[in-house]
């Protein structure tokens, strides 16, 4: 019987500068000083109840479990506005806030406050069967899982206008704008964004049944092969079909699983594997609801026509595991995605930029993976060292009408390389790990229109932990620092297509450093 609460919290403050194309002056963009003031709890609580019984005499095994989970998000009041230089081609122009006429606008001045309530109830099992052919084991497995997911929505956006137009609160302070004194006629308006796309419902039913056999058909020769069967039941929106925001879908998939183990020797395996699986859009994404994301400065909006995306994995993989910590693999690959999700950009219209997936036809991964974990202590000084890492490769084009296929899938990067170095010092409980990580550049928001392509460049992270076991090694504590390099991170418009980062010619899109990440904790097991 398990049960875990976890209260996480954050009050924060963002702060955006730079260079705005989608000003007011079509010949010289703005700067622009944009602010965001934020508090956002989220609450997890989740209790399982799990078994597991063996019936040796008949060498049979059950396990079963049932859970449920509360998440709730709570955003009391996020604040934002936005200022302007008056006069971008004179330095020393003050910045001023234009708030616009429109009751609908939440680019200069807005308040936004959400409420978002998740339970999940899962229950489930599985029993197997082990058996001898030819004095070889066999095992039959079949189980089942049920999933439930509810969820309630409610926001509540404002926005901040001056009906007049006048321009008359244009050089107060950001501290001073939004006084109550200069609200009501004849003065600035506070406009609440009304509708019911601003709230939703949303339900899925999940019913799965499974059965996997595991085949040892020589003492080489290895298969774990099988079937599930998903059965996935969804509304989102409303409950009446009469609504709008109404989005009901029904789908079954059967998604089969083939995994070929040859045993050359004690060290040595050749991998083949082959599986159908599939990606469900999130509840937000087919919901009407949309709201302005400060970070990208665009609105978020839902799809209602998205499709879930089904996926052919098929694999190839030579293992080598020379002693007992070590080990070296290769494998090619190949992926098909029908109806692969993609996160479009599109290009500014009336307020702003919005942003929205889109399903693409089809698209077709091909790649190859490098593993290995080695431990240095053949070396009297490097003993207590290990090193590991992997690198992949992959090749990847999005195909279908209308799609420019000269380009990858959107956060498909053309390469991965992970390295990483591992003190373990066992005798006083103390081990410590760095970790190198980059990935190639990659589409961050594909273009709509005639926009191109936001790529995200790469940069190189850098992430430390140091543990220490103690209280006769119940205790353990950690020192955790992640992005120590704090790379920019820059997201761009590849204008001269050299397929890299011109800062002299390129367009950029954001720029931001996330920041060096410090953390201390504490564990203990009773």
């Amino acid at each position: 019987f398990k049960n875990i609460l976890n209260v996480n919290t954050s009050n924060y403050a963002t702060l955006r500068n730079g260079l705005n194309f989608e000003s007011r002056n079509t010949v010289i963009p703005d700067n622009i000083r944009a602010t965001e003031l934020a508090f956002k709890a989220n609450t997890f609580f989740n209790t399982q109840l799990s078994g597991e019984h063996k019936f040796s005499k008949a060498d049979m095994k059950l396990n079963w479990f049932g859970s449920f989970n509360i998440l709730d998000q709570y955003i009391p009041d996020q604040r934002r506005v936005q200022y302007e230089q008056e006069d971008p081609t004179v330095a020393t122009s003050p910045y001023v806030i234009f708030l616009p006429i429109s009751k609908s606008s939440q680019k200069n001045g807005s308040r936004y406050y959400g409420f978002l309530n998740d339970y999940v109830y899962t229950a489930g099992g599985d029993l197997s069967k082990t058996f001898q052919v030819n004095s070889l084991a066999q095992t039959l497995k079949g189980g089942y899982f049920f999933q439930v997911k509810d969820r309630l929505f409610d926001s509540r956006p404002f926005a901040i206008n001056e009906p007049t137009g006048s321009d008359a609160f244009k050089n107060y302070a950001q501290d001073k704008i939004f006084a109550p004194e200069n609200f009501g006629p004849g003065k600035l308006a506070f406009n609440e964004l009304s509708g019911n796309s601003y709230r939703y419902i949303a339900n899925s039913i999940m019913n799965a049944a499974f059965l996997q056999l595991d085949n040892n058909f020589t003492s080489k020769l290895r298969a774990v092969w099988g079937v599930r069967v998903e059965d996935f039941d969804q509304v989102i929106g409303s409950l009446k079909k009469s609504d709008s925001r109404h989005v009901y879908t029904r789908v079954r998939d059967y998604l089969p699983a083939l995994n070929l183990t040859y045993k050359g020797n004690n060290k040595t395996n050749v991998r083949v594997s082959g599986s159908q699986t599939v990606i469900r859009p999130e509840f937000r994404e087919l919901s009407t609801f949309q709201f302005y994301d400060f970070d990208l400065s665009a609105t978020v909006a839902g799809n209602t026509g998205l499709v879930r995306t089904k996926v052919s994995n098929f694999d190839l993989r030579y293992e080598l595991y020379p002693r007992g910590g070590e080990l070296i693999t290769f494998g090619v690959f190949y992926k098909y995605f029908k109806n692969p999700l993609e996160a479009y950009i599109n290009p500014a219209s009336g307020d702003g930029t919005s942003y929205n997936l889109l399903n693409a036809d089809e698209a077709n991964s091909f790649g190859a993976e490098l593993e290995f974990r080695k431990k240095l202590d053949k070396s009297a000084t490097l003993k207590n060292f290990t090193v590991q890492g992997n690198f992949s490769y992959i090749y990847n084009r999005v195909t279908g009408l209308g799609v420019d296929e000269s380009r990858p899938m959107q956060g498909q990067s053309p390469y991965l390389l992970n390295a990483g170095v591992q003190y373990d010092l066992e005798k006083y409980g103390i081990t410590s790990t760095l970790l190198f990580n980059q990935i190639g550049r990659r589409i961050a928001l594909v273009g709509g229109g005639d926009q191109p392509p936001i790529w995200e460049r790469p940069r190189p992270l850098l992430d430390f932990q140091l543990a220490k076991k103690i209280l006769k090694s119940k205790g353990e504590l950690k020192l955790n620092v992640s992005d120590l390099l704090n790379r920019e991170v820059i997201y761009y418009n590849d204008d001269n297509r050299n397929k890299k980062y011109d800062a002299a010619n390129d367009t950029y899109a954001l720029k931001r450093r996330n920041g060096t990440n410090v953390s201390i904790s504490f564990g203990y097991n009773f």
